[in-house]
C-alpha cells in the first residue's frame, strides 16, 4: 500500500504525462519531451485513466484523439500546474536573493493600457520588481485573488467584504461610445430616446446592469465576453456602446468619441486584495500610482 504522500506524488507524475500527451498527440512525443519512455508514458495514461474512471484518448490515424471529457480535465489541471510551477519559483527564490513580485489580475482591456502605464510608473522606482499579469473577467478576478493566483485585483463592487479588502480609486458614471462620424458625436449629452433604434455591441454578461431602469428592444449586433472589447467593432461603426468613465478612458486607442449617457448607474472601481494577506510596499506603491492614473487622466475619485 502506498504512503498518502507517494500516492500523491504519483497522481501528479500521471496527470503530466497526461497534459504533454493533450499537447503533442502522442505517447511518444509526450515522452520525448518528459525525458522518459514511451512505456512509462504508457503507464501513467492507463493509472490516470483509473483515477479518472474513463477512457480519454481516442486512437486514429492522426494519433491519440482527447474526447471532451479529457479537454475539461486538461484545462483544469493545466491552470493547478501553472499555479504549482509559480509556487515553486517562490519557494525556490524565498532562499535566494531577494525578490519582490506582484501578479495583479485585471479585466481584459485594462491590461493593454492601464496596467501598462501603472507597471511603467512603478518601475522607475522599483526596477528590480517583477511583475505578472492576468488578463480575466470580473468573477475570475475575485476567484483569482480568493485563491492566492494573484496578490491584487482591479475590479469593480459589489465585492464580499467577508474575503476582501479593497480601496476605491474611481467612481465613474455611464457614458455612450460611437465612432467619431456617428449622427449622435455631435451632442452634448444623450438620453435613451436618442439612442433608440440603434445597434448595440455588449459584454453580454452585464448587458442589464448597463441599462438600469431602462426597457430596449434594440438589437444587439456584437456580443462578447471580454471587458471593454467592445470598442473595437464600435470603432468599425458598427453600433453603440453603453460603457462607464472608466472603461471608455482605455478606449483611447479606438479614437472614440465619448458622450455622457443619462443614467442614475455609477460603477465603483477599486484595486483590492484577499482580507488579511501581509502587507508590502509593492501593493502601496501600486495603490499610489492607480490614484495617480486616476488623477492625470481626469477622472473622478469621490463620488459626486
Amino acid at each position: 500500500m502506498r504512503e498518502p504522500n507517494e500516492h500523491a506524488a504519483l497522481g501528479l507524475k500521471c496527470a503530466r504525462a497526461f497534459g504533454e500527451i493533450i499537447k503533442v498527440g502522442s505517447t511518444r512525443g509526450a515522452a520525448r519531451f518528459l525525458g522518459v519512455t514511451q512505456s512509462a508514458v504508457s503507464q501513467q495514461l492507463k493509472l490516470f485513466e483509473e483515477m479518472v474512471g474513463e477512457k480519454l484518448f481516442v486512437r486514429d490515424r492522426r494519433g491519440l484523439i482527447p474526447t471532451t471529457r479529457a479537454i475539461e480535465i486538461y484545462n483544469k489541471i493545466d491552470r493547478y500546474f501553472e499555479t504549482l510551477v509559480r509556487i515553486e519559483k517562490e519557494i525556490i527564490g524565498s532562499f535566494g536573493s531577494a525578490r519582490e513580485s506582484l501578479t495583479i489580475a485585471a479585466p481584459h482591456l485594462s491590461c493593454l493600457l492601464f496596467v501598462p502605464q501603472l507597471i511603467s510608473a512603478l518601475d522607475r522606482t522599483e526596477p528590480d520588481a517583477e511583475f505578472y499579469v492576468r488578463a480575466q473577467g470580473y468573477d475570475q478576478i475575485a476567484q483569482s485573488i480568493l485563491t492566492g493566483e494573484a496578490d491584487v485585483g482591479i475590479s469593480r463592487l459589489p465585492l464580499d467584504d467577508r474575503f476582501f479588502e479593497w480601496r476605491t480609486f474611481t467612481v465613474s458614471k455611464c457614458v455612450c461610445m460611437m465612432s467619431s462620424q456617428h449622427a449622435l458625436a455631435h451632442k452634448g449629452e444623450i438620453t435613451a430616446d436618442d439612442i433608440a433604434g440603434e445597434r448595440y455591441i455588449i459584454l453580454d454578461r452585464e448587458f442589464a446592469s448597463h441599462h438600469t431602469g431602462m426597457m430596449l428592444e434594440e438589437p444587439v449586433k456584437v456580443r462578447t465576453d471580454a471587458v471593454g472589447f467592445v470598442a473595437g467593432y464600435v470603432a468599425e461603426g458598427l453600433g453603440i456602446s453603453i460603457a462607464n468613465e472608466f472603461i471608455a478612458a482605455q478606449c483611447a486607442l479606438f479614437n472614440l468619441k465619448v458622450v455622457p449617457f443619462l443614467s442614475s448607474a455609477t460603477y465603483e472601481y477599486v484595486v483590492f486584495w484577499r482580507l488579511g494577506s501581509a502587507k508590502t510596499l509593492l501593493r502601496e506603491a501600486l495603490v499610489n500610482a492607480i490614484e495617480s492614473w486616476v488623477k492625470d487622466v481626469g477622472l473622478r475619485h469621490v463620488r459626486d
